[in-house]
């Protein structure tokens, strides 16, 4: 009858290990496992390389977007130092500079739309007042338009507060942005300077990261009456496409009875020109009328 032994089973154990140490000791190297592990190498490389061109950093940023801060106080010392720094970098751009020394500079001028509206009137508008700070819109856009007003560049800081997704701009954001400089290339070109959006067609080609300023290219394509028609692109610096759009403004019959000076000094015009305009008789100026808004009738 066989009997269980401690002592005699970690013998036989002890053996073996030593005949298994004795025999990996003493044979060479197994060069068939050395070539998979060289081909396992390689591989994982060239699967790497491929994933990377194919799927590359930035999908992964969109997914896992880095955290930032809340905006700061645009009266606190360091939101008034933010706001300083970036007006600093905007004006000194290479990309503004390449369009102020191109041959045919001047046939164009710059301007600060909304740069002297009044604080009562700012208080209430979207792009002008509410979305105006440090992390926001923190500095008014520069304009570079054409004297005849038939085309424009404008250059715009969009901050980390205007995101849908976490580091990506919202897109009903581009299309804000995209109404107002289009409707001011109409508006530029309508007989009372003043239009409401009838039509606004976007097409989104890339995701747009906050903290970076972006261009938007506005044409003039028609006008025909009391309608006109815009083209206008968003686009970085370098030339990526970020959105494209299409629009109608529509310079309503009412517009004779409004103050078309205010408008015009809100958007920015030649330094020589000016709209010369009578107060309606109300003594209301409406500066920027939202669409389906009313004329206020004259007392």
């Amino acid at each position: 009858m066989y009997r269980f032994s401690p002592l005699r089973s970690a013998q036989r154990l002890t053996s073996g290990l030593r005949r298994a140490y004795s025999q990996s000791s003493n044979s060479p190297p197994n060069r068939s496992r050395l070539a998979t592990v060289t081909f396992a190498l390689i591989s994982t490389g060239a699967a790497a390389y491929t994933l990377g061109s194919v799927y590359p950093i930035q999908p992964l940023a969109l997914v896992f977007p880095r955290s930032a801060p809340p905006p700061l106080d645009p009266l606190s010392p360091a939101g008034l130092e933010y706001t300083s720094q970036l007006e600093a970098s905007l004006l000194s751009l290479p990309y503004l500079t390449g369009l102020q020394t191109a041959p045919d500079a001047k046939d164009w001028y710059l301007t600060r739309p909304y740069s002297s509206l009044p604080e009562e009137r700012r208080t209430n508008h979207l792009t002008a007042g509410v979305l105006r700070g440090p992390g926001k819109l923190a500095v008014a856009p520069v304009v570079w338009a054409k004297r005849d007003e038939s085309e424009a560049f404008v250059i715009v800081h969009l901050g980390r507060a205007l995101c849908g997704h976490d580091g990506i701009i919202h897109g009903g954001l581009l299309a804000t942005l995209l109404d107002e400089i289009m409707a001011r290339n109409a508006i530029m070109n309508l007989p009372e300077r003043i239009a409401v959006t009838a039509t606004l067609s976007v097409s989104y080609r890339a995701p747009t990261k906050a903290d970076q300023f972006v261009v938007v290219h506005t044409k003039l394509d028609e006008i025909k009456g009391r309608k006109g028609f815009v083209t206008g692109t968003v686009e970085t610096l370098d030339g990526t496409r970020l959105a494209e759009a299409t629009g109608m403004f529509v310079q309503p019959k009412y517009a004779a009875v409004l103050n078309k000076r205010l408008v015009s000094e809100a958007l920015g015009s030649p330094p020589q020109a000016s709209v010369a305009s009578a107060p309606s008789p109300s003594g209301e100026v409406p500066l920027h009328l939202g669409d389906g808004d009313p004329a206020k009738a004259p007392k």
